[in-house]
């Protein structure tokens, strides 16, 4: 399987904000490989996660990043120190309402909260959903950013594509992704939602997400 979403994402970024000169959070850095993009292009990095086991792999694959575990719902910095506070896909994995109000307190009055969020109704995100569903905290999200009183500046839907080699790669590397034990019912649900695909081509699989920057009113 290849996925070309990191790429994308980090693409998408910087068309939206330019990263230099402006002290930068990132909030839910998994194991850093967003964070790896990143490195070196702001004027300072730093990264939160409060799972322990993606914090060591992300200290140990990126340097020049002031690393720390925390929770976006409860972010232990001063009142406006950052320029941009960035959720890279993980706004849905907390308290989204308590984790904005957290990214507003840190933000400087001219800074941007750019939010960038799994959209349900993809095709990765709809096989995804067999085995993990999250389209609730998703949907969660999205009010959270509605009711937040942060305006909206700019918004857009992008798309990464999922390459797998064959129709028979899908479900083993889904399952591996999730790091689940291999389960024929779901299988053969994933299966049904891949369709069907001419023989002997890669499958081409879209993942959905948009990317919205928020400002203080």
């Amino acid at each position: 399987m290849r996925d070309g979403s990191d790429l994308i994402i980090i693409e998408k970024i910087l068309q939206f904000i330019d990263l230099a000169e402006r002290d930068v959070l990132e909030v839910g850095c998994g194991d850093g490989r967003i964070t790896a993009l990143m490195a070196g292009r702001a004027r300072t990095l730093t990264a939160i996660e409060p799972d322990s086991g993606h914090m060591r792999r992300a200290r140990k694959g990126v340097s020049g990043v002031a690393f720390h575990i925390a929770s976006g719902e409860a972010l232990p910095f001063s009142d406006a120190s950052f320029d941009l506070v960035l959720f890279t896909l993980s706004l849905h994995h907390q308290r989204s309402d308590r984790a904005l109000s957290e990214a507003s307190r840190v933000l400087r009055d001219t800074g941007r909260i750019l939010v960038v969020e799994p959209i349900n109704e993809g095709e990765i995100e709809r096989i995804c959903a067999v085995l993990h569903n999250e389209d609730r905290e998703t949907l969660e999200a999205q009010r959270a950013i509605g009711e937040s009183g942060l305006h909206i500046e700019r918004s857009e839907v992008f798309h990464a594509p999922w390459v797998f080699e064959n129709r028979d790669e899908v479900c083993p590397s889904i399952f591996r992704y999730y790091g689940m034990p291999f389960d024929a019912s779901r299988a053969r649900r994933i299966s049904d939602l891949v369709g069907d695909r001419p023989e002997g081509h890669p499958i081409v699989l879209l993942d959905r997400m948009i990317i919205q920057s928020l400002t203080k009113r």
